[in-house]
């Protein structure tokens, strides 16, 4: 699966949602690229940006996703405030920064990482916007414990009466659990943050192991458990609708996780919502298109022929009324069985890519691999999106200060898709 860039604008307006949902319609105008092609937009969480998708769901009919990632962050965020947790990152943070500005202490540092025999690592200092980047500072901290510690008796380092950033050996059992519980969430946001597989079709899974991690883990301190809790309760609201199946609103979720074949027997929703779902797929094949054939019977339609026409026209120049429906009825019966033939057999390795399988058995499922094709793509998360602003950030720095936006467009674009074959 690859992933392109098609532009990159200044927003110098006011980032409201009329705006933004025109400035998509600009782009998706340039490179001529029919509305209806489009099923879903992933987004971020800021309201801006919910309200445009909104508006584009319901001008154009596109279905909208939340970014799974900037979940997660709200989720863990909100854990990590706890009072106790909060304060033993900050004093995790203090001792990861004294080092960091101490030549004398990570001189000292790196003697009795070779004396104790442990890794020569630098220890990580946290930003406050990533949570996973407190998951890596505190789990090299626990890695560096015992050289750290050792340094800090130092009375060169630490002058006595003076170790204000010794941890207390209640905030090292803390980490410790903060470690364990935030490693579930870690590999979670690293796995749906990819761009070159398929990751909205196993979302349902990740967020069913989450809330199995959290109800398996067991912590001794007070604070672990409030950390579990409150992780455990984000997590059963915020993904409260992610298997919900409804007859008004289709679930691109749920029909991603269903066009896969590592989870076709969906055991992620009850055998009911299962039925709904395989006639969700069999409409999403658009073979249902009612409006669409009720105009054909009637004849209002672009390019139907007239009365006249009608009665002009030979046995052979077209097929009758009765033909077409029996030809309609062939296609609907076609589409069924390759969904009960789809659905029946057994799923394939969670480690296999559904791409593949789909590209391999395209001439067993026809109808099926083309909506394959259009909900596999989903991705999970902006992540693959918010990259770009890495690479804008290094084409438009000091040194090419000049540079006018439409040549910033066009080095991203070539930044960003040169791994890509485009023609």
């Amino acid at each position: 699966m690859k992933t392109l860039n098609l532009a990159t604008l200044p927003l110098e307006e006011r980032h409201t949602a009329a705006n933004i949902m025109i400035w998509m319609e600009e782009v998706i105008e340039k490179f001529d690229i029919l509305p209806s092609k489009i099923k879903v937009i992933v987004h971020d969480n800021g309201s801006n940006i919910v309200a445009a998708a909104q508006l584009l769901e319901d001008k154009h009919g596109w279905s909208s996703v939340r970014c799974a990632g900037h979940i997660l962050q709200l989720i863990v965020n909100s854990a990590l405030k706890e009072p106790s947790i909060n304060k033993a990152t900050g004093a995790a943070r203090s001792l990861v920064e004294h080092f960091r500005r101490s030549e004398l202490a990570n001189s000292k540092l790196k003697k009795k990482q070779q004396q104790i025999n442990t890794a020569e690592h630098k220890l990580i200092l946290d930003v406050s916007t990533r949570w996973n980047s407190t998951y890596y500072m505190v789990e090299r901290l626990l890695e560096q414990r015992w050289p750290v510690t050792a340094t800090l008796s130092d009375p060169e380092v630490t002058p006595r009466g003076k170790h204000y950033f010794d941890l207390k050996p209640e905030q090292w059992v803390l980490l410790e659990e903060l470690v364990q519980g935030l490693g579930p969430f870690e590999c979670a946001t690293v796995f749906l943050s990819g761009q070159e597989y398929a990751t909205a079709s196993c979302l349902p899974q990740p967020v069913k192991g989450l809330q199995r991690s959290k109800q398996q883990t067991q912590f001794e301190t007070s604070s672990g458990k409030a950390f579990l809790a409150i992780a455990g309760k984000g997590i059963s609201e915020r993904w409260e609708n992610l298997n919900t199946v409804s007859a008004e609103r289709d679930n691109p979720l749920v029909l991603a996780a269903a066009i896969d074949p590592r989870f076709r027997k969906m055991k992620f929703i009850s055998p009911e919502d299962g039925t709904r779902v395989q006639s969700a797929v069999e409409v999403e094949t658009g073979i249902y298109d009612a409006p669409e054939l009720e105009q054909k019977r009637r004849g209002n339609v672009p390019g139907a022929k007239s009365a006249l026409d009608n009665l002009l026209q030979s046995d052979t120049d077209s097929l009758s009324d009765e033909e077409e429906e029996t030809q309609e009825d062939k296609k609907i019966q076609m589409v069924r069985r390759e969904v009960q033939m789809f659905f029946t057999e057994a799923p394939i390795a969670k480690k296999d890519d559904p791409l593949s399988w789909w590209r391999e058995n395209e001439g067993r499922f026809p109808t099926l691999s083309n909506l394959a094709r259009s909900l596999l793509c989903i991705l999970a998360t902006s992540t693959p999106a918010e990259r770009i602003f890495s690479a804008a950030g290094n084409i438009c720095s000091q040194k090419r200060a000049s540079l006018t936006r439409e040549h910033v467009d066009m080095l991203t674009f070539l930044s960003m898709n040169k791994l890509n074959d485009i023609a």
